[in-house]
């Protein structure tokens, strides 16, 4: 998962496809697929049927006592107009008011006890999504773009919440209020009855299906189009600076208003069917209160009912759609929820991810650091440091983006290694290959002689890291930030690790030292206090082997330099052990140690591997 969110504006939006049932969605292998997908993801709410029948009960009760209001309702207005003794409507007029106070209370309860599942689910679905995405192997997470995991993980997680709430509860208490009122009408017209039922039946069924299948497509084309937005706006976000260097700013913003445009015409398009199909209900009602005037009528003229009867008879098709009245929304919100299963489940992988706690033994955190299971390195014991190596390596997101070319590298037991390169030349998606991240394009990486692909993923977490650029500054503690590369580290090694990289006085400054809280909610940090503190994470997890990726950008050249000569030194373990191995990003040429092993990247996916140079007073250090 670190791949994904750490991975850079090159990646290709291939995430996007995932929702390629959307496309040809009148297919019938399409329809299954959405299904089995829904009823994956369905099953990672993990909802107890105990809180779901509750739910539904409470939503039942609610509806009930408003159509109950409403027959008694009826049946006093024309009683009353008839004349009878008052005494005969005291306890039809307490009634009423009783039935008015608990229709709010079950209201209450229903919003309550509803909302406290579906949110409840998306807690849970949350959790096995991350659990599922941290056992994942492969490289499928790191194709896709940072801001379509985010909508993946954000907007489609919470269609299925909404799912229970607009759909699953309001079906069900459908289908019982339907029951309900047939059998309430059955008694004093049979005819009516059975025109109620032909309309509740047309209104139930005919108009959510015409809206589900109107809105299948469109609904499809809101998820695709919401995911290109939100990942089109992070992209702008985080490389804002570096755009309007390159003068490419105005541009994507313009890219940008064209992905609102498209997500607000999506919009529109949803929207007309639900339109259409809400409309169809109150056409129906003409049909329903039209059989129950004619039926009331006949029953008057033969005098087989009396006014209340007859009362109940004209209004109570007024008041017994409320139910169905839901059905076409929730049929476009079960369109819209199975295009979020279908792109969640080709996130996770097609096995169904087995819901409850991750008992694999390595994964990655969710900010670009690898982190090694219990017992591995940072822990009593570190491993040996094994050999890293590259052989015939070419390296990049796809054959037809292929940024490294050939490479043929050996990171030994002990070693340091300077990369270099200008910007795009493929230094990250070097980094993200060497560390398994992504898998090669071409030729292999082997971790101790044996193939990263054939190694179990807590063995390579245990050997190697990968720190990159865009890793994630947590809105949580300081000590909470450093935990995700290490998560038994104490209070003292993160001061030392924090001391090491020079934030020593940064923490001293702060409210509450390590517990104070980063993020907008809290202490906000700068560029280059926020790198110090991802290479803070490096030096407390303390691997074998390290891949950092630019950790000294944003620093002023003294202090980077310092940190960085400190990281190529083989006999300096105050950042990385000693004997330890480190393969390091960076553009800081002139600061690399004499000596220092160099891997330049040549625009075009070349490369030169060369060894650092002494500086001169005039020229500084030329690999």
């Amino acid at each position: 998962m670190s791949a994904v969110l750490s991975s850079n504006e090159n990646n290709s939006s291939s995430g996007s496809g995932s929702s390629g049932s959307g496309s040809n969605a009148g297919t019938s292998s399409d329809a299954v697929s959405g299904r089995s997908s829904l009823r994956r993801m369905v099953e990672l709410l993990e909802i107890p049927r105990s809180r779901l029948l509750a739910a539904v009960l409470a939503a039942i009760a609610t509806l009930a006592s408003s159509f109950a209001l409403a027959a008694l309702a009826a049946w006093l207005v024309t009683t009353a107009w008839t004349m009878p003794n008052v005494l005969d409507l005291t306890v039809a007029v307490v009634g009423v008011r009783a039935l008015g106070i608990s229709r709010g209370v079950f209201r209450w309860l229903d919003r309550m006890l509803t909302h406290d599942v579906a949110l409840r689910g998306v807690v849970s679905l949350r959790t096995n999504l991350y659990s599922a995405l941290a056992r994942r192997r492969g490289d499928t997470l790191s194709r896709v773009r940072r801001g379509d995991l985010l909508a993946r993980l954000g907007d489609d997680a919470q269609e299925l919440g909404d799912l229970v709430i607009r759909a699953i509860v309001p079906g069900l208490v459908a289908v019982v209020m339907t029951v309900v009122v047939v059998l309430t009408i059955a008694p004093l017209s049979l005819p009516a009855a059975a025109c109620m039922l032909l309309a509740l039946v047309l209104a139930g069924v005919l108009a959510p299906l015409a809206a589900h299948r109107a809105a299948r497509l469109t609904e499809t084309a809101v998820v695709e189009t919401r995911s290109e937005l939100t990942a089109s706006g992070l992209g702008v976000l985080d490389d804002a600076t570096a755009l309007r260097v390159q003068g490419r700013l105005d541009e994507r913003m313009e890219e940008l208003a064209r992905a609102q445009s498209d997500h607000d015409a999506a919009i529109d398009r949803a929207a007309l069917p639900s339109a259409l199909a809400a409309a169809s209900i109150p056409a129906v009602m003409i049909l329903a209160v039209l059989g129950s005037v004619l039926a009331a009528g006949g029953a008057w003229l033969h005098g087989g009912a009396g006014a209340g009867a007859i009362g109940m008879l004209v209004l109570l098709p007024l008041s017994s759609f409320e139910a169905v009245t839901a059905l076409p929304a929730a049929a476009s919100q079960l369109a819209r929820t199975r295009a979020a299963a279908a792109r969640l489940e080709d996130a996770v992988g097609p096995d169904s991810p087995t819901p409850g706690p991750d008992t694999t033994g390595g994964t990655e955190a969710a900010d670009g650091t690898a982190v090694a299971a219990p017992g591995g390195a940072g822990s009593a014991g570190r491993p040996t440091t094994p050999r890293l190596s590259a052989h015939g390596l070419s390296a990049g997101y796809g054959r037809d983006a292929v940024r490294v070319h050939d490479l043929d590298l050996d990171l030994a037991p002990g070693e340091r290694i300077a990369v270099t390169g200008g910007s795009g030349t493929g230094k990250t998606t070097l980094v993200q290959t060497l560390a398994g991240l992504l898998e090669p394009v071409a030729g292999s990486v082997r971790l101790g002689g044996d193939d990263l692909r054939d190694l179990p993923e807590d063995a390579v977490r245990a050997q190697a890291i990968a720190l990159l650029e865009d890793a994630h500054v947590f809105a949580t503690t300081v000590h909470e930030n450093l935990r995700v590369a290490r998560g038994d580290v104490s209070a003292t090694q993160c001061a030392d690790a924090l001391r090491a990289v020079g934030l020593e006085d940064w923490v001293d400054s702060l409210p509450r030292g390590l517990d104070t809280m980063l993020g907008p909610d809290g202490t906000t940090i700068s560029g280059g206090e926020r790198r110090r503190l991802l290479l803070a994470r490096a030096v407390v997890r303390a691997a074998p082997i390290t891949l950092l990726d630019e950790p000294t950008e944003h620093l002023d050249a003294a202090r980077g330099d310092d940190l960085l000569r400190r990281l190529l030194d083989p006999a300096d373990g105050s950042l990385l052990p000693v004997g330890a191995s480190a393969l390091v990003v960076t553009h800081r040429v002139e600061a690399i140690p004499e000596g220092t092993t160099v891997l330049h990247i040549l625009p075009g996916g070349g490369h030169e591997l060369q060894r650092a140079e002494p500086r001169t007073a005039e020229h500084g250090s030329t690999p």
